[in-house]
């Protein structure tokens, strides 16, 4: 399935979405899906770090997806968008992520999560290993994080009260996590965020 500006290709452990610039890919490791974010050929600007079976309960290091469906009735040609949903503990995750291209060509994948859970949650995250150092950081903020290399800007924006934090891994490797503003009030936390990719000469247009 496909538009002028995104293909989607989908098999039983393999979910790819193509557009000019980007490649978003979900793999199915084990009992969930992984994923990555990518150029269209060459190797992965970061990657997922998944929750471990023996992990605290009440801390998330990220959801848990091991569904994933195509929302194609709301695709347009700018837009794609799947659903995921996944068990861990007592926590229900589900998520809506929309891979978008502007009018410039720069692709946005985002990410709107809700967590249900009766038991007490103390910290809801999305955690990433980004292939790109703290030396590659154009700006970084608790709501925005930049890193440019001659190719392009590759960036990590949070919505709705959640938070950034950054940790430095090493000269090409940092760890990236968004962490959620909890409800205070019910049992369904929200965690917003979206990773974008603007090429050089998109960004020069």
């Amino acid at each position: 399935m496909s538009s002028p500006a995104w293909d989607l290709q989908q098999s039983d452990d393999l979910v790819t979405i193509r557009t000019l610039a980007v490649r978003f890919v979900l793999r199915l490791v084990g009992d969930r899906w992984v994923h990555e974010i990518a150029p269209t050929d060459g190797t992965a600007w970061l990657a997922s770090i998944e929750s471990g079976t023996e992990d605290d309960p009440e801390r998330v290091v990220s959801p848990v997806y091991q569904e994933i469906h195509h929302h194609d009735f709301d695709d347009d040609e700018s837009r794609v968008r799947l659903l995921l949903t996944g068990l861990h503990h007592r926590h229900h995750f589900s998520a809506v992520v929309t891979v978008s291209v502007e009018a410039q060509g720069a692709t946005t994948i985002e990410f709107d999560v809700a967590d249900r859970c009766r038991d007490t949650v103390s910290s809801l995250a999305a955690t990433y290993e980004v292939s790109l150092g703290v030396g590659d950081l154009d700006g970084a903020s608790d709501q925005q994080a930049r890193w440019t290399s001659p190719s392009g800007e590759l960036a990590l924006s949070v919505l709705d009260g959640s938070r950034l934090l950054l940790a430095d891994k090493g000269p090409r490797a940092t760890q990236a996590q968004v962490l959620a503003a909890l409800s205070a009030e019910g049992f369904t936390h929200r965690l917003r965020y979206g990773w974008t990719w603007a090429s050089a000469s998109g960004r020069t247009r």
